[in-house]
């Protein structure tokens, strides 16, 4: 069934959406098109995916304006995911998006090639403009925090000198590992190789370059640890699940 921002998926409760019903111009029937597609799944007008057939859609799920898939990505969305507007896929390795993951306006997706892979965890969201790099297989656990403009890179120019350009040089890197409830502030950088414990914060504008201890705060360039966590009060209010 159709509305005016997009197609639903087969079986959709139209009474449980807010979307406005009139004049819909769709080019793409997504839905029809996805390997498979559960209930309630809004795909809105200006998406576009090369290959959705390799699809694999949950249940509430939302794939707002301006979305883009290029290439032969294998994309796995868990049930009440939510992909904002202008959100760019790239690459022919894998994407999984656990149950209640948030992909910001802008963010970006490089799985890299077929062995790439890219898994963000459950209750997971990424901000505005980050970027992920998937080359060399990157994890990313339940419930973090991953804020604007953040770069998670498991890939990297070769700094040696060589009688090519290193535009021309193949790349390197290594995985990047991302445990539970972790939060990595604005602009901050995590390098190849490297992997962040439970409960870490990165502070905003930090580059990590090495692995991380359990529910440490890490800041700076290089970042380094500056402290714990503090442990709150028992009566400290916390956010509705």
């Amino acid at each position: 069934m159709s509305t005016s921002h997009g197609h639903y998926c087969p079986g959709a409760d139209v009474q449980s959406s807010d979307v406005n019903k009139k004049e819909l111009k769709m080019s793409t029937d997504y839905a029809s098109l996805f390997a498979h597609c559960g209930n309630d799944v809004i795909v809105e007008n200006d998406v576009h995916i090369e290959r959705p057939e390799l699809f694999d859609v949950g249940t509430n799920v939302r794939i707002c304006d301006g979305f883009y898939c290029m290439g032969a990505a294998r994309v796995t969305l868990g049930s009440n995911v939510t992909l904002y507007p202008r959100c760019f896929i790239q690459g022919s390795g894998e994407l999984v998006l656990a149950d209640h993951v948030d992909l910001f306006p802008n963010a970006y997706m490089s799985t890299g090639h077929s062995d790439g892979r890219i898994q963000v965890g459950e209750g997971s969201h990424v901000a505005a403009g980050a970027a992920l790099y998937g080359k060399y297989r990157l994890t990313l656990g339940r419930y973090c925090n991953i804020a604007a403009n953040v770069v998670l890179s498991t890939v990297q120019h070769d700094p040696r000198i060589h009688a090519q350009p290193m535009a021309r040089v193949r790349s390197q890197g290594g995985p990047i590992t991302i445990a539970d409830d972790v939060w990595i502030g604005a602009n901050a950088t995590v390098t190849p190789n490297t992997t962040i414990a439970e409960g870490c914060i990165i502070g905003a504008g930090a580059v990590l370059t090495r692995d991380t201890e359990p529910y440490g705060i890490y800041g700076g360039v290089p970042a380094r640890r500056l402290r714990d966590r503090e442990a709150a009060s028992a009566d400290d209010p916390v956010v509705p699940t």
